[in-house]
């Protein structure tokens, strides 16, 4: 039996499954909360309702924003991974692919290579080191970047020097210009102290693969094949949304059949997430929600919108329900466990990995389906294990 998860196959109308618990590195907020605005005491209320449904270790994704407000958001955040109520912060932006926005606030996407730029980079880094030192003082785990802008090495190499991932995403990058921005890691991504050197290697994962980046044409192959060649090779890992709606059903059991030991399935969600229809934010940016109250079509919600606008703006669905739909799919469980679980977690520094385990039941409706909510939730660091 995989070291991801045991237990016992489930019959039509019984059965468990013991998993690691869920652990989503890309995650802004869920009914109503929007991480990188709300006060710290809704943000803790977030976390303990995503326990409750298994997701028991959350990277708080922090979307572009005016730079102040982005540094303030990190301070506020920051105390809670130290305290190890998060595992961690991902910056998502500002340095940006004008082209690949999404539902980034475009007026606050930045170059990298102004001063201004540089300065804003070196706060947010100190902003997310906590005095003590060590190899576990970075509250930051990940910033996402578009690797073809002027000066994107400039961000490289002072994001491997504090500790964090560099994560390739928003981009409009060619496959050569792809290409060479791994290959300008060389020598910047080694194993030490910062990066946590023991034990398996962090290693940056692409940003939401296929979404806010070019796609692949026969003739113009973008950076989706050579991220796909790079994490079959161990180099790279990818997200993958697993809403149904963010990328085909098909294209995600092929992603993982390709590179198992690299897809970090994520959430994506954000303050529009499960939540009832109205409006929300995702940092500076206003975000709709059209979801209703009932049991969704097909077991997909319709995912959040930038208001007024046909572009996604976060994930339908929370991190159970993505592991959900991975097995509705006809997702191995060996593929779909380690996809919410123990990959994504290789993201995070060795001392904030684990996560504690989780025992699904299996509803009647749903047969040998998926699994209802948890039975079972052991938190990380319970006595005993």
């Amino acid at each position: 039996m995989p070291a991801a998860y045991r237990g016992s196959a489930p019959g039509p109308r019984t059965g468990r499954l013991i998993t690691p618990g869920l652990v989503d590195q890309h995650c802004h907020g869920l009914d109503g909360v929007d991480f990188a605005t709300a006060p710290v005491h809704q943000v803790r209320e977030a976390l303990r309702e995503l326990a409750r449904r298994g997701v028991t270790r959350v990277v708080a994704s922090l979307p572009t924003l005016p730079a102040a407000d982005l540094l303030a958001a990190v301070r506020r955040l920051a105390p809670l991974v130290w305290e190890g109520t998060l595992a961690g912060l991902h910056l998502e932006g500002p340095f940006l692919s004008r082209h690949h926005c999404g539902a980034q606030s475009a007026q606050d996407v930045l170059e990298p290579g102004s001063d201004r730029s540089r300065r804003l980079l070196e706060s947010l880094v100190q902003a997310g080191r906590h005095d003590h030192g060590g190899p576990d003082a970075q509250a930051i785990v990940a910033m996402t970047y578009a690797p073809e802008l002027d000066a994107a090495e400039v961000v490289e190499r002072t994001l491997f020097t504090a500790g964090v991932l560099p994560s390739p995403g928003h981009t409009d990058a060619t496959e050569a210009e792809f290409i060479t921005a791994l290959q300008r890691w060389t020598g910047m991504h080694t194993p030490g102290p910062n990066l946590g050197g023991t034990g398996q290697q962090r290693r940056p994962a692409v940003t939401h693969l296929f979404n806010a980046m070019p796609g692949f044409h026969h003739r113009a192959p973008g950076p989706v094949p050579a991220a796909l060649r790079a994490a079959a090779r161990g180099d790279l890992r990818v997200e993958l949304v697993a809403d149904g709606l963010h990328v085909d059903p098909g294209v995600v059991l092929d992603v993982l059949r390709l590179a198992p030991g690299a897809v970090c399935v994520v959430s994506d969600a954000s303050a529009a997430t499960d939540a009832p229809a109205g409006a929300y934010t995702l940092g500076a940016v206003a975000i709709e929600s059209a979801r209703n109250t009932g049991i969704p079509e097909n077991g997909i919600s319709a995912a959040p919108r930038v208001a007024g606008q046909p572009t996604l703006a976060s994930g339908a669905v929370t991190l159970d329900g993505a592991l959900r739909n991975l097995l509705a799919w006809g997702v191995p469980t060996e593929l779909a466990v380690p996809a919410v679980s123990t990959t994504p977690a290789l993201t995070l520094p060795p001392a904030r990995r684990a996560s504690g385990w989780v025992e699904w039941e299996w509803e009647a409706e749903n047969g040998t389906t998926a699994p209802g909510p948890p039975a079972v939730v052991i938190p990380p660091g319970a006595p005993g294990h």
